[in-house]
């Protein structure tokens, strides 16, 4: 049976992101991500920068991340320059639509 498309999964209280990572790395026989990691929410800025960073790494096809990427993980750019930079516009909005830094209540 082949899934049409994939399943939708919100992840509260989500820390750096291990149970998003864990469902994003399931995949069909096409290749294809089995669930769509649709919001994840952690109130604790430390981990929500983790959260968002694997959020913006996941926007991005298998193989076709961007220099710029690395360039911020070896500490060669910061962290406003990564996602401001020319070639993730729409995967920065994509993580910062996913990530959330909230407080539920």
């Amino acid at each position: 049976m082949a899934i049409q498309n994939p399943i939708p999964v919100i992840d509260l209280f989500a820390g750096p992101g291990g149970l998003g990572e864990g469902f994003s790395s399931i995949v069909g026989d096409n290749g294809e991500r089995r669930f769509a990691l649709r919001v994840s929410i952690e109130k604790d800025p430390v981990a929500h920068r983790t959260l968002s960073l694997r959020a913006l790494f996941r926007a991005f096809r298998k193989g076709a991340v961007p220099d710029c990427y690395y360039d911020y993980v070896q500490g060669n750019i910061s962290r406003e320059d990564l996602f401001s930079h020319p070639s993730v516009p729409e995967e920065a909005r994509f993580a910062s639509s996913e990530a959330k830094n909230a407080e539920l209540g």
